[in-house]
C-alpha cells in the first residue's frame, strides 16, 4: 500500500507523545485466491459474485509519505475452484520584605535518571515476541490522530480511535524510497528513524532493567511483484534491471542498516514478500503471463533466496515467509504445491541447505479469514458443492487455526525443524458486526463467521472488524503459534475503488476490479492500496471482535 503524506498537527504530536510513554506490547496486502486444485469432486455452483483472480490482488504497499506509510496489502488469494485436494494565575501580592539574611546556597540540580540497566535475554533463538515490548509506529499514530480530528459522531468512536493509537503495527518497506523515508520534509519515517524510535521506546518503557523490544518490518519490493495482481505490482521490473536494483539498492541497504551495533538489542521480525511466491505457485500455466514469466526466469526464487541469505547472518533478525491464507492455499493440491515450493526455496538460500534459517511463516497478511469457525468443522458436509454450502468449495481448511496447524504438521514432515512457528495477521479478521452469528444453525451459511459473499473477495471488505489484539503465545495448546500480529495496519486501504485509475501510479498501484462496484463485498470511496482509509478504519474499530474496551 502507498504511504501517505501527513500534516503533523498538535493532535498528532500530542497523541504520538502519549504513544511512546504508554504503549507496550508488541501493514497491508490483498490476496486473490489461488486457483483451486483440480479434483474429481463435483464442481460447485457459480457464486453470485465474481470469483477472485487466481492470484492475490492488491499487494501490500505502504501508504505514501508524509504520513506514516501504511503497510501494503497482500493481494487476495485467488479463489480456487472446488477441489478436494488500525493563563498563569496572578502572583500573590508581595509580603513585606524581611530583614536581610544570608542567601541560602542553591540546592544541587537533581541527577538525571540512570539509563535502564542491560538485561540478559534481549536476543533469543526462540519466539521473538515472547516477554517483549512491541514497537508502536509513530507514523501509524499520526494517521490515527488524523482520524481522531474527523470523529464527531459519538464519544464511543472517540474512545475507539484513542485506543487504536496504541496498537503495534508492522512497518512496510514496499519500495526503495521507504528505506530513507521523508521525515526531514514532514513525510514518513525511514528505516533508521523507525529503529531509532524503537530503541527510544525500549528505554522509555523498560524501567530499571532494559526489556526486549520487538519491531516488525515487511520486506516487499520484488521485481514483477504480485504477478497476477493489478492493485500492487510495485516499482521494479525484471525486464529493466529490477533484480540488480532489488539486491543492491534494496536488500543490501536494509541488511546493512539492521546490522548496525545501535540496533543489536532489538528483536527485528521480518515478514518477507507477502503474496508473490504463493501467487506464482498457484497461477502458472493458466494464462497469467507475468506469473509464467517470473517462474521461468526464477525471479521470485532468486530474489527471496538472496534476501534469506543476507538476513540469515544477523542473529537478532527473525524471518517469517508469507504463506498466504487458508482460502488460498488451503486445498490439498495447493497446499502440496506450497510445501514443495517453499522447501526448495528455503533449502536453496544457503550453501548448507539449512531449512531452519527461517523462524516460520506469516499467515493471513492483510486478509479477512477468521481465526476460527466455532460452530462447525471442515468435514465434507460443510465444504461440499451443492450440499450444505458452496462457500468453501471442497476446501477443508475453513479458518486460519486449522490451516496453520495443518501446515506445521506437513512442513515438519517434509524436513523443516520442529521449531517451525507461525504468526497470524488479525488486523481485520474479527467479523464483529451485527451480522455475526451467535450459535449453530442448520445451514453452514447461516452460522459461518466469515460473512463474505465469496471467500476470494479480499478488497476493503464490508462488515469486517479488528480481530484478536497483538500478543505473544496466544494459544497454550499451540506452542507453534508465536503471536497474533497486525501486519497490515487497520485503516490501510487494500486498493482503490476508482475504476478510472487504470494507469499505474509512481508506486505501481492501479485499479483492480476486485475493489470496484462489481464486487458486492468491497467498500466504496477507497483510495489506492496502502493509503489511509478513514471510513474503513472506523468500521474495523466498531466491528472489532473481541470488542475494543
Amino acid at each position: 500500500m502507498k504511504s501517505q503524506k501527513r500534516q503533523r498537527g498538535r493532535a498528532g504530536v500530542s497523541l504520538l507523545f502519549s504513544l511512546v510513554l504508554a504503549a507496550c506490547g508488541g501493514n497491508d496486502n490483498n490476496d486473490n485466491p489461488a486457483p483451486s486444485p483440480t479434483s474429481n469432486a463435483p464442481a460447485p455452483a457459480p457464486t453470485t459474485t465474481p470469483s477472485p483472480a487466481p492470484s492475490p490482488s492488491p499487494s501490500p504497499a505502504p501508504a505514501p509519505a508524509p504520513s506514516p506509510s501504511p503497510a501494503p496489502s497482500p493481494s487476495p488469494a485467488p479463489a480456487p475452484s472446488p477441489s478436494p485436494a488500525p493563563a498563569p494565575s496572578p502572583s500573590p501580592a508581595p509580603a513585606p520584605a524581611p530583614s536581610p539574611s544570608p542567601a541560602p546556597s542553591p540546592s544541587p540540580a537533581p541527577a538525571p535518571a540512570p539509563a535502564p540497566a542491560p538485561a540478559t535475554g534481549l536476543i533469543t533463538t526462540g519466539n521473538p515476541f515472547a516477554d517483549a515490548l512491541f514497537y508502536v509506529d509513530p507514523d501509524y499514530g499520526t494517521q490515527v490522530a488524523q482520524s481522531l480530528t474527523r470523529v464527531t459522531a459519538s464519544a464511543t468512536d472517540t474512545a475507539l480511535v484513542k485506543a487504536a493509537a496504541k496498537f503495534p503495527t508492522a512497518v512496510w518497506l514496499d519500495r526503495i524510497g521507504a528505506i530513507d523515508g521523508a521525515k526531514a520534509s514532514g513525510g514518513a519515517m525511514g528505516l533508521v528513524d523507525h529503529l531509532d524510535a524503537a530503541v527510544a521506546q525500549q528505554k522509555a518503557l523498560s524501567g530499571s532493567t532494559l526489556k526486549p523490544m520487538t519491531i516488525q518490518l515487511v520486506v516487499y519490493d520484488l521485481p514483477d511483484r504480485d504477478c497476477a495482481a493489478l492493485a500492487s505490482n510495485g516499482e521494479l521490473s525484471s525486464a529493466n534491471d529490477g533484480m540488480t536494483k532489488y539486491k543492491t539498492q534494496y536488500i543490501d541497504r536494509i541488511a546493512e542498516i539492521l546490522a548496525r551495533p545501535a540496533y543489536a538489542g532489538l528483536r527485528i521480525v521480518t515478514v518477507i514478500e507477502p503474496d508473490s511466491f504463493p501467487n506464482m505457485l498457484t497461477n502458472i500455466g493458466i494464462g497469467k503471463t507475468v506469473c509464467d514469466s517470473v517462474n521461468s526466469k526464477g525471479v521470485y526464487v532468486q530474489g527471496i533466496q538472496y534476501t534469506l541469505n543476507k538476513l540469515s547472518t544477523l542473529k537478532n533478525v527473525y524471518m517469517y515467509l508469507d504463506i498466504a491464507h487458508s482460502g488460498w492455499l488451503g486445498w490439498d493440491n495447493n497446499r502440496a504445491k506450497a510445501i514443495d515450493g517453499f522447501k526448495t526455496l528455503v533449502k536453496g538460500a544457503t550453501p548448507s541447505g539449512n531449512l531452519g534459517i527461517i523462524r516460520g511463516f506469516a499467515s493471513n497478511t492483510a486478509n479477512y479469514t477468521p481465526l476460527d469457525e466455532p460452530y462447525f468443522d471442515g468435514t465434507d458436509d460443510n465444504v461440499k458443492s451443492g450440499g450444505t454450502t458452496e462457500f468453501y468449495e471442497w476446501n477443508r481448511m475453513i479458518d486460519e487455526l486449522s490451516y496453520t496447524d495443518k501446515l506445521r504438521t506437513e512442513f515438519v514432515a517434509a524436513g523443516f525443524p520442529d521449531t517451525l512457528s507461525f504468526i497470524i495477521d488479525t488486523s481485520r479478521n474479527g467479523w464483529g458486526s451485527a451480522k455475526r452469528p451467535t450459535k449453530a444453525a442448520a445451514d453452514v451459511d447461516d452460522m459461518r463467521i466469515d460473512r463474505r459473499n465469496h471467500r476470494g473477495n479480499w478488497c476493503n471488505v464490508k462488515d469486517t472488524g479488528i480481530g484478536e489484539r497483538p500478543r505473544a503465545n496466544p494459544d497454550a495448546n499451540r506452542p507453534h503459534l508465536d503471536a497474533f500480529v497486525f501486519v497490515k495496519p487497520p485503516g490501510a486501504s487494500d486498493g482503490t475503488s476508482d475504476s478510472t485509475a487504470t494507469t499505474p501510479n509512481a508506486e505501481g498501484k492501479r485499479f483492480d476490479a476486485m475493489c470496484g462496484s462489481a464486487n458486492v463485498d468491497a467498500l466504496s470511496g477507497a483510495p489506492h492500496a496502502g493509503q489511509w482509509f478513514h471510513d474503513q478504519f472506523l468500521m474495523l474499530l466498531r466491528n472489532a471482535s473481541p470488542a475494543i474496551k
